[in-house]
This record gives C-alpha cells, sequence and structure tokens, in this order.
C-alpha cells in the first residue's frame, strides 16, 4: 500500500525521545510526529508506541524503538514512512538531560493533571529515583520533574499509553509556554546556548520563521493522537521469543487511521454554544 499524498506545504518534523540521561545512542522510546499545516492553522501530533514490532516481530530486535540504535536515524525516518503513511521533514533528538535543561530554561512547564498524580521514575543508569507528587489540574514542572511526568508508566494503569498521552501534554505545554515574539526573535542565541541539550537537522536560521508560524496556530488547533490498541483494531499484543513485550501492527489499519485523523486535525466542530472547536486528542482511554 503506498503512502497517499501530503500536501507540499505540510511540513513534518520528528521528535525522538532516546532513553539515556545523557547519551544520543539508545532507544528512542518517545516517537513523536508534529505534522504542521499552515493552511488550516492546525498542528497534528502522532505518538506511537515503543513497542511497535516490524518483521518477524520475534524480540526486542524487531521494535521500533531499536531502529535508530541500530540503523540510524534515516533508516528510522524510512520506517516511520511506511508504518504511518507520513514523510519526515526534519528531524530532532533529545535525551533526558536535554529534555530537562530546555524546559529549564523556558521556566518550567504547565500540565493539567486529571487526578492526583503520585508516581515515581528511576534513572536506569544511575539508579537514582524520583518521586513525583501533582495535585488534581495545573501544575508548573521543571525540567526534572516533566521528564518524571513524562516517562513514569510502573505505577500507573494505563502503562505505555498513559505515558504517551503525557508526553503529549509536555509537548502542548511547551508550546504554550515558550512561544512569544520576543523569545522567537532570540530563538537562534538561545538555542546556541542548548547545543549540547539535542541534535537536529533543521536549520538553526529557519527556527524564528517556524516559530511565527507555530505561534499564529491556536492552542486549541493542537490535536494529539497515539495510535494505540485499546478500542482499535491496530495492533495486537504478542510476546517475543526473548520475553519481550510486543504490538504487532496492522499497517493498513494504522495507515488508514493516520489519514482519517489527519483530516480530522483540520476540521473544526461546533460545540454547544456554535463556537468552533477541535477534537484535541483520542486518550479518553487513558484519562477518563
Amino acid at each position: 500500500m503506498a503512502p497517499a499524498p501530503e500536501p507540499a506545504e505540510r511540513l513534518n518534523l520528528l521528535v525522538l525521545g532516546v532513553d539515556q540521561a545523557e547519551s544520543f545512542v539508545g532507544n528512542t522510546d518517545v516517537i513523536m510526529i508534529v505534522s504542521i499545516d499552515p493552511a488550516s492553522g492546525t498542528i497534528f501530533v502522532l505518538s506511537l508506541p515503543r513497542d511497535l514490532c516490524l518483521g518477524a516481530c520475534d524480540g526486542h530486535a524487531s521494535r521500533i524503538n531499536e531502529v535508530y540504535k541500530r540503523q540510524g536515524i534515516e533508516a528510522l525516518k524510512q520506517t516511520l514512512r511506511y508504518v504511518t503513511g507520513l514523510r519526515i521533514d526534519h528531524w530532532m533528538l533529545v535525551n533526558f538531560h536535554g529534555v530537562e535543561a530546555i524546559i529549564n530554561q523556558l521556566g518550567g512547564v504547565r500540565v493539567w493533571s486529571n487526578r492526583e498524580f503520585d508516581e515515581r521514575f528511576i534513572y536506569l543508569e544511575t539508579d537514582e529515583e524520583i518521586r513525583l507528587i501533582l495535585d488534581e489540574g495545573w501544575n508548573t514542572l521543571n525540567g526534572r520533574e516533566a521528564v518524571a511526568y513524562g516517562r513514569s508508566r510502573k505505577y500507573d494503569s494505563g502503562g505505555d499509553f498513559a505515558r504517551i498521552c503525557r508526553q503529549q501534554q509536555v509537548v502542548r505545554g511547551l508550546r504554550e509556554q515558550s512561544l512569544s515574539p520576543a523569545l522567537i526573535v532570540n530563538a537562534p542565541s538561545l538555542l546556541a546556548s542548548l547545543s549540547g541539550a539535542f541534535k537536529t537537522d533543521f536549520p538553526i536560521a529557519s527556527v524564528p520563521a517556524l516559530g511565527n508560524l507555530l505561534l499564529a496556530i491556536p492552542q486549541e488547533r493542537i490535536n494529539s493522537w497515539a495510535v494505540h490498541a485499546r478500542g482499535q483494531e491496530l495492533m495486537v499484543w504478542e510476546q517475543g521469543l526473548d520475553g519481550a513485550n510486543l504490538l504487532r501492527p496492522d499497517l493498513h489499519a494504522i495507515r488508514d487511521f493516520v489519514q482519517d485523523s489527519l483530516i480530522e486535525s483540520t476540521r473544526a466542530h461546533l460545540d454547544d454554544q456554535g463556537n468552533p472547536t477541535f477534537v484535541r486528542d483520542n486518550c479518553e482511554d487513558y484519562f477518563p
């Protein structure tokens, strides 16, 4: 099945989070495609689970989060094109400490917790444990707290998919926190000061233009979707020969889901008062 054509003006950015504190070499446990459509003034964020497997689906080596570590960024871009039907224009790679540095530089990030949150996250490299306690409602997180919020899963019944939804919350919060005309003007120098926190092939000189584009898109027009296994015939759970948890995908169904969700993200619906509104995400199964 060939990927459906996309409008040339749509910009697709691949955001990857590596499961290492400082290194840029590791498993990409965070996989997001941020698709920006200037024509409709919308942003579509698509997250894929790290356990999605390819080929024989027989163990850890077949999981999508190992493609970058084993084969490099170009192979992962091609893999994501094959799985989702979306081309990748540019990529950005961050690790734990990189995320912390970026968020701290921006003064933190606000997230909405739909419940009291009391969970733990362990840095596997150092066995350092972080406990994060949040009240229900709005909370402002520093860099380390945001990493814990977006990475913890062992104490959450929603598992990896609830974690994906929290990661999307952080991304939406960063957009709200970081975009201002003054910050956009100073973006190149800010990014230069954070050069060790991330890697990207996006031209730094083009960042102000991208920032102005993002600033023009209202927060309510950012749509975040996860490819998940609950309530959808997209993937089935399996166990690999080495004991790995795997999600065997129905690629035709996933591509159709992505295309339908992409189109849906550009459409405004009306609320009870007749005002236009957008579908924000499909996380209701994990944040009821």
